[in-house]
């Protein structure tokens, strides 16, 4: 049960894998003022920061992102970012289901105190971050001319919804046409 979430998140860094494939270097640092206050590139180094931040922390059982490491090439160089997200899929195809039972504890600059969590939580939050900033970037992306795949940057709720929606509409046609 816990192996599809390892592989959810796997799967929207292929997403912003196949994305990355569609964009120019160009692309990859236009900025899009006074739309968005940011790049493309800033919010996929935002993203794989989180992940480097979750990877590189997660076994001393105290997490803390914003305690992480700012790296500026992974917003202005596209080979970089595409590289990183290689790297980062690799290691998280290594936890084990002992690393994802695990107990941890959260850190913020907000907080006195930890908050409890798990591996598994954590990984929750850097699906769901990430489709977040993935819809931002799908924003971008298309008020340039590139097209990413329909459901990049949409929720795992929304796609199934939108199936089944898509589903019950077929299966009513179907319906209708045998009467």
């Amino acid at each position: 049960m816990k192996k599809p979430l390892l592989e959810t998140n796997i799967s929207a860094l292929n997403e912003g894998l196949e994305l990355l494939s569609l964009l120019t270097q160009s692309h990859y640092i236009k900025g899009y003022k006074p739309a968005f206050n940011s790049t493309i590139g800033a919010h996929f180094r935002h993203v794989l920061e989180h992940y480097r931040c979750f990877m590189g922390q997660y076994e001393s059982g105290e997490i803390c992102y914003d305690n992480r490491q700012r790296d500026q090439r992974l917003e202005s160089d596209i080979v970089y970012a595409h590289t990183t997200i290689e790297n980062l899929m690799v290691s998280l195809q290594q936890l084990t289901k002992h690393d994802l039972n695990r107990s941890c504890k959260l850190k913020d600059q907000q907080l006195t105190d930890t908050v409890k969590s798990t591996i598994y939580r954590e990984l929750l939050f850097l699906q769901s971050h990430t489709v977040h900033h993935f819809a931002i970037i799908a924003a971008m992306a298309r008020s340039l001319g590139v097209q990413p795949a329909d459901d990049f940057g949409v929720a795992i709720a929304t796609r199934s919804y939108e199936h089944s929606v898509d589903n019950e509409s077929m299966a009513a046609t179907v319906a209708v046409e045998r009467d």
